[in-house]
């Protein structure tokens, strides 16, 4: 009797006996023996992503401004966590995103938003070629061109929507209202069918702070088990709401696009280009020849989807929103750039101007560039945190490429924005 209360005491004891051995190991090896052991950095990261998961999901999505502060401590190569060095040498940027060789991307970070599916979170690197590939073709000059009817209907409607609040007198959010315009510009590339969020009241606040909510849920997913998202979405609307609000809303954005995808696949064998009056981009890949079948099934095709209008919509608005507060807070900036639109728009009710009369303006095209800056290094970009398009202007071909060589604000090689081509 003894001894078989013994052996099940042992038998108790034994899987947590064995966890710590192996915890003890792993510790052992990833301080000591593992090949980034002789890296410097902080020895929490380098035992745990829970070390950076902190700064993250506890404070408010800090780490980058660690990671800034850790190479002050630590040099220019540091480890910022069990898997991963971090590199602070702008000339080396170059040859780490590079187009040469192939690239894997990390599955910690390709899982994030749960979107396998989609080319941000395609880990293989010649499946991330084709994926990529097949979109990239809807972002040259050519089909932007194309799209300038849409665009410029989309911005009467968003000017006439402001007058309305000119008139009233009430505030106007301007980062909402930035945030409806580029919404349905992207989805009526995408699907052709545009939300019309410009003519909802207070500029769909209710939507965007939904939205919100879903977007602080898919950045969070990467630091939890690879299964939780899929779970959690796949649990009905009751268990969402009670375990995990933020997801809720996660999945309320996965399904606007799912129905926009599904209602696309309807209209297949429709004269769809001739109503839609252009050329979508999920219409062309459902039907395209050049993908394989697997490629066009509908939750792939979904993932995609929810990938772009995400990331087309909130990069957009960022820029905008940014771009007008600096104008504003930069007088004499915000001066020169109208004096240079009056070129092109001398009086109120003057033609509007195309796109490519736009570009041939300098100043403005400078100006657009500078609020996506992610540079804040002094000897590349001096004073750095200053709004300052006249960096851009009466430089030699020399000096200008070697400041745009630096200017990565969506990455550069094989993982770069598809909007970038």
């Amino acid at each position: 009797m003894l001894g078989a209360m013994q052996f099940g005491l042992f038998g108790l004891l034994l899987p947590i006996i064995a966890s710590a051995l192996y915890g003890f190991g792993l510790a052992f090896y990833r301080l000591f023996l593992g090949p980034l052991s002789k890296f410097p950095g902080p020895k929490l990261a380098a035992l745990t992503r829970k070390y950076e998961s902190y700064y993250e999901a506890v404070q408010n999505y800090e780490y980058v401004w660690k990671i800034k502060k850790l190479h002050q401590q630590y040099g220019p190569i540091i480890r910022i966590s069990p898997h991963e060095l971090h590199i602070d040498d702008a000339d080396f940027f170059e040859k780490l995103n590079s187009f040469q060789g192939k690239w894997d991307k990390d599955p910690y970070t390709a899982h994030q938003f749960a979107n396998p599916g989609s080319s941000v979170g395609t880990i293989d690197h010649e499946l991330h070629r084709k994926r990529r590939s097949a979109v990239l073709p809807f972002f040259s000059k050519q089909k932007i061109y194309a799209l300038e009817p849409v665009i410029q209907s989309t911005i009467d409607r968003l000017c006439n929507k402001m007058e309305d609040y000119v008139k009233s007198g009430q505030p106007l959010n301007l980062r909402n209202a930035y945030k409806c315009f580029a919404a349905d510009v992207v989805a009526e590339y995408c699907f052709a069918e545009s939300g019309n969020l410009i003519e909802k009241p207070d500029f769909s606040l209710a939507h965007w702070r939904e939205h919100q909510q879903g977007l602080k849920a898919g950045l969070r997913a990467r630091y939890l088990p690879s299964w939780y998202m899929p779970v959690v979405r796949g649990a009905p609307e009751w268990i969402r709401a009670t375990v995990d609000p933020a997801a809720k809303h996660f999945e309320i954005w996965h399904r606007d696009v799912d129905g926009s995808v599904r209602r696309l696949e309807d209209k297949k064998n429709e004269d769809f280009f001739e109503k839609a009056g252009h050329r979508t981009i999920f219409h062309e890949l459902i039907n395209s020849e050049i993908l394989p079948p697997q490629e066009k099934q509908t939750i792939r095709v979904i993932q995609e989807a929810g990938a772009m209008v995400g990331a087309g919509g909130e990069s957009t608005s960022q820029v905008l929103t940014a771009l007008t507060f600096a104008l504003v807070a930069n007088p004499e900036k915000l001066k020169k750039l109208r004096e240079e639109l009056r070129t092109v728009i001398p009086h109120s009710n003057s033609p509007v101007p195309t796109l490519k009369q736009l570009e041939k303006l300098p100043y403005l095209t400078i100006v657009s560039m500078t609020p996506i800056f992610l540079h804040v290094d002094p000897n590349i970009f001096p004073d750095p945190h200053s709004f300052l398009p006249e960096r851009w202007l009466g430089l030699n071909e020399s000096e200008r490429q070697r400041l745009e060589h630096y200017l990565v604000p969506y990455s550069r090689g094989s993982r770069q924005c598809s909007g970038l081509k």
